[in-house]
Parts: structure tokens; sequence; C-alpha cells
């Protein structure tokens, strides 16, 4: 896969604009729903789990908000790529247009979704009085960053797999529920059972979301090991994509 020139960078850009136009094309809000969705979830969760979970959970609303945020970029970016080629095959079929621009477009324009979101939990940091862990909370940016590589090479995988096996979008649905519940995104890790909780471990997911917790939430930096362990992970996700997407890439077209 060589270097983003100039032209694929302009087709990059135009791809992002359309992805991210397309997703609330006729919707009377508009963006405002990347705001709205996380608020409505975080205040339902808030009101059914906190009581719950209050004791052992400091400020909530920014503990699932962390989770829910990273986890609805995963899995919209998962979605996205997983459509990105049988979605444009008409291009595809009529230009020679790099393939992976299009699930790389797909999941930048996720991205931008993630940020705005983001702004929202930094409103609610401010509105609850969460304390702003200042200058540790910024090296957040490395399960991000560590998550950001994980989708690409996943969404290079998935994206060649839904060429071949249209099932696989379905059971997505399947796989992304139980992520979401594996993930500890609204409740504690430690009420799991001991003997369960490794399984749970598991989850490269749940890696993510703790680490940006540790920094964001408790202004800590989590094990160093845990970090590069995510990274390195992410990494060979990623080698992995990468190998798959350039051995099937040129006979995709065929099996539109």
């Amino acid at each position: 896969m060589s270097l983003i020139t100039k032209n694929e960078m302009f087709l990059l850009e135009e791809i992002v604009k359309k992805n991210f136009a397309s997703k609330y094309k006729g919707s009377v809000l508009g963006v405002m729903w990347t705001i709205l969705s996380p608020l409505l979830m975080m205040a339902l969760f808030t009101i059914i789990f906190s009581t719950l979970f209050g004791r052992n959970i400091d400020n909530y609303a920014v503990y699932f908000l962390c989770g829910w945020c990273l986890f609805q970029f995963f899995s919209s970016s998962i979605s996205a790529s997983m459509n990105a080629l049988k979605g444009n095959k008409a291009i595809l079929q009529r230009t020679p247009a790099p393939k992976y621009i299009f699930i790389l477009g797909g999941i930048l324009s996720e991205f931008l979704n993630y940020l705005i979101m983001l702004i929202l939990l930094v409103v609610i940091m401010f509105i609850t009085h969460a304390t702003f862990h200042f200058p540790i909370m910024f090296f957040s940016i490395i399960p991000i960053i560590s998550l950001f590589i994980m989708i690409v090479g996943l969404g290079l995988m998935l994206s060649i797999a839904c060429v071949y096996y249209t099932d696989i979008q379905h059971l997505w649905g399947v796989i992304s529920m139980m992520l979401l519940y594996a993930s500890a995104i609204f409740y504690p890790m430690d009420i799991i059972p001991e003997p369960f909780r490794g399984y749970l471990l598991l989850n490269p997911l749940y890696w993510v979301i703790d680490q940006f917790r540790c920094f964001v939430c408790q202004g800590i930096s989590p094990n160093a090991i845990n970090l590069i362990d995510s990274l390195l992970l992410s990494l060979i996700i990623l080698i992995c994509g990468i190998i798959v997407f350039k051995r099937y890439e040129d006979k995709i077209v065929t099996k539109f």
C-alpha cells in the first residue's frame, strides 16, 4: 500500500465529506444527533445504573461517556468499513481508484463524529465539576491512536470479507452487542466474579477504554506494559489487515 499521493488525498477528502454529509442527509437535527444520541444514552444509563454503581464509580456520567464514545467510534467505523467496497462498487468497477481510500474515508468520517462526542464529554465534565487532570489527560491520545490503528486493520480485513460473505454484516450486529456488554462501558469491572473477569480481559476494546478512563477520569497513567501491548496488538491487526487486503483487492471487482 503506497503512500497517499496528492490525487489520492483529494479523493480521501471528498469521500470523508460525502460520508459525513450522507449520514445526516434528510435529518432535521443533522449533526446534532452526534451529541444528542450519547447525551440521551448517558442520561438513561446514569438514571438506571448510578444508583447501583454509585459507590463504585465517581462521576458515573463521565465514566459512561468515556467508554460509550470510544465504543461508538469503534462500532460505527467497522460498520462503515464493511460497506465501503460494496457500497461503492459502481465507482470501483469504472475507475482504477485505490480501494483502501474508501475504507479509510469511512473511518475518518466516523472519527470526526467521535471528535464531536469528545466535545460533549468535556462539556459534561464541566457541568458535573469533574477534575481535569492536566497535563496527564492529554496522554489519552495514546489509547485513541491504538484504537484507530486497530479499526483500520479490522476494517481492511472485514471490507474484503463482506464482499465474499454478506452474512458477516448480519453477524457483526451480534458481535457488536457482545462487545458492548464485554467492555465494561456502563458497569465497573470489579463487579465481575474473578473466574469470569479473565475472559473479559481478553477483549482488546476493554483495554483501550480502561486506559482512556485512567488518563481522563482518574488522572493516572495506566501500566506502561499494557499501553505497549495495546499498541503492539493494534499494529499486528493492522499488518494482518494490509496483507489480506493486498492479496484480495484486485479480485473483488469480479465478486460484486
